[in-house]
């Protein structure tokens, strides 16, 4: 590993090291469990008459915590590398003595690009293609130390575990971001007419040589196609498990639904490609995510193929699983690159002084209505940062838009943007209410719509119905938000007793052991609604839940 690898390596660990950290105690958290109200970490044992979060000091009344099963393997492996690599930490490596505060590495890095004006910066991939000899040498012998090193220590760890190398490469792709690493090549991202980028097809090819070539060149790993299939899907679909873990390595979600809500790991025992399977589980890919059908990676699995994933679910290496905070953090950059403002501050300074801005930041542009290439809705909110829901508001959580109070624009300044993460909504109506931080999250992980796999029916909605002074509904705006999140809005009402095969589908946010699991079909009536229809395939609820829903960015129970 070259210096410059392993300085980025090191500065990443750190990063990882503050989001996995308890807020209480400052260690690595133990058992750890996730805020439902702003989504940070912190030890089990701290949670009973915890009043304010530790992190970002929020009121957590009402708040609740869960666990995520995956979490433990994470920090055990981020601990043993964080013990393999101390002997290379320099203090001029070590993020907690260069910060000046709770942002991550990747913030810093975005304040630096922000006092640049009128200047685009486009960084370069951090893997070089074309190296002397000599530094060929160097990288060779420091990765066999490092090898080393990670066996000795990973046989002590558990010895039923992978080989050092494989383990070294596993762990650092989850690590290990490009994310960071500018603006993707316009070139590279070409698409044909399937949808398909030339990682795609090289892909679904299985030329090696130039998925390597498109992945230097910062090739995303994670675009869909027309179809909804990842290049990850493409290699397993093929049974190719050196491009698996070539992608793995280059940050490919694991993850992601393809057509019909498929997973790789679905795709993969679909196949029979028993290899495949288990690179994927010891990986984090989730054994429990459903398909449209509703079943699950270990439904599908029978016989020896079970045994293989069983297996695999006890030899978890990494897993893809990160809080808000994390991922947000590994965005930032991008989202700096070109911010799209729609401002419903209905303050004149605001107003003013977002002119101003736009005026001295070539990447800040100002858009007079709210439209499709909007990236950030610009609001007023009280000092919690909780605002009044409006229909541009509503609007901005389905497109899974960042959603700022105007304080952005006020304390930015001609020569430095804010970061965005510090003026993010975090409540619509209710603090408890964070549909866009949830939202936001959810198009990061590449996951379907809040109303993917609900199929809505309008009832009478024929004039139009005032909820609040900001919300007044129509037929066209329902069905906009309904569309906008992925749901499907019918022209007939649902007959119960013959719903078509084509339209019975899980709900991909449904809880899964709550009472919309099997909800496909919903009648949205006003206040008073009549037949109450509660089958588990079809309900009837009224307009405020739907709104709810979006507010929440949840699908609620009713």
């Amino acid at each position: 590993m070259s210096s410059t690898k392993l300085s980025t390596f090191l500065r990443a660990l750190e990063n990882v090291k503050q989001d996995l950290t308890c807020g209480v105690c400052g260690e690595l958290c133990n058992d750890a469990v996730t805020l439902s109200k702003c989504f940070h970490l912190i030890c089990a044992e701290h949670f009973d008459g915890l009043k304010n979060c530790p992190t970002c000091n929020i009121a957590l009344d009402g708040c609740k915590s869960f666990t995520d099963k995956d979490l433990a393997s994470t920090i055990s492996s981020t601990k043993v590398l964080d013990d393999m690599f101390k002997p290379y930490r320099t203090e001029k490596e070590n993020i907690h003595s260069n910060s000046r505060g709770d942002h991550s590495v990747v913030s810093e890095q975005v304040k630096k690009r922000r006092v640049i004006k009128k200047k685009e910066v486009v960084d370069k991939p951090d893997i070089v293609v074309t190296e002397h000899s000599t530094e060929k040498a160097s990288a060779k012998k420091t990765t066999q130390q490092s090898n080393k090193t990670d066996e000795l220590t990973v046989k002590k760890v558990d010895s039923g575990k992978a080989a050092s190398k494989a383990t070294q490469e596993n762990l650092n792709a989850s690590i290990l971001s490009n994310i960071s690493g500018s603006k993707l090549n316009k070139t590279v991202e070409k698409r044909n007419l399937k949808g398909e980028t030339a990682l795609h097809v090289a892909c679904r090819l299985g030329k090696i040589d130039k998925v390597t070539e498109l992945l230097n060149l910062a090739a995303n790993p994670n675009t869909k196609d027309n179809a909804g299939w990842t290049p990850l899907h493409e290699v397993v679909q093929n049974g190719r498990l050196d491009l698996v873990k070539l992608l793995l390595q280059h940050n490919a979600l694991i993850n992601v639904p393809g057509q019909g809500n498929e997973t790789p790991l679905h795709e993969a025992i679909r196949y029979g490609h028993k290899d495949i399977v288990k690179e994927l589980v010891i990986n984090g890919a989730d054994v429990n995510a459903r398909n449209i059908k509703g079943e699950c990676p270990k439904d599908l699995a029978t016989g020896e193929m079970r045994e293989v994933l069983d297996s695999a679910a006890e030899n978890i290496v990494q897993t893809q699983s990160a809080n808000v905070t994390h991922i947000s953090a590994m965005h930032s950059e991008i989202d700096y690159d070109d911010i799209r403002v729609y401002c419903m501050s209905e303050t004149r300074k605001a107003q003013s002084k977002l002119k101003l801005l736009a005026k001295h930041h070539s990447n800040l542009h100002i858009e007079v209505k709210f439209n499709k290439k909007v990236t950030h809705l610009i609001v007023d909110t009280e000092e919690d940062l909780t605002c009044i829901p409006t229909l541009d508001i509503l609007h901005g959580i389905t497109n899974e838009l960042w959603i700022l109070s105007s304080n952005w624009i006020m304390n930015s300044s001609e020569e430095q943007l804010e970061s965005f993460d510090k003026y993010e909504v975090v409540g619509v109506g209710k603090d408890t209410f964070n549909g866009p931080k949830v939202a936001r999250f959810n198009k990061y992980k590449q996951l379907p719509g809040l109303f993917n796999g609900c199929h809505f029916y309008l009832h009478n909605f024929t004039s139009k119905y005032e909820i609040s002074k900001q919300i007044v509904l129509t037929k066209a705006v329902l069905s906009k938000l309904i569309t906008d999140a992925d749901g499907v809005v019918l022209r007939r009402v649902p007959n119960p007793e013959s719903i078509p095969e084509s339209e019975k589908l899980v709900p991909y946010h449904a809880r899964k052991d709550g009472p919309l699991v099997e909800c496909s079909h919903y009648i949205i009536f006003k206040d008073m609604y009549e037949p109450r229809y509660n089958m588990k395939h079809l309900k009837a609820l009224p307009v405020g839940w739907l709104i709810e829903c979006i507010e929440k960015y949840e699908l609620c129970d009713p």
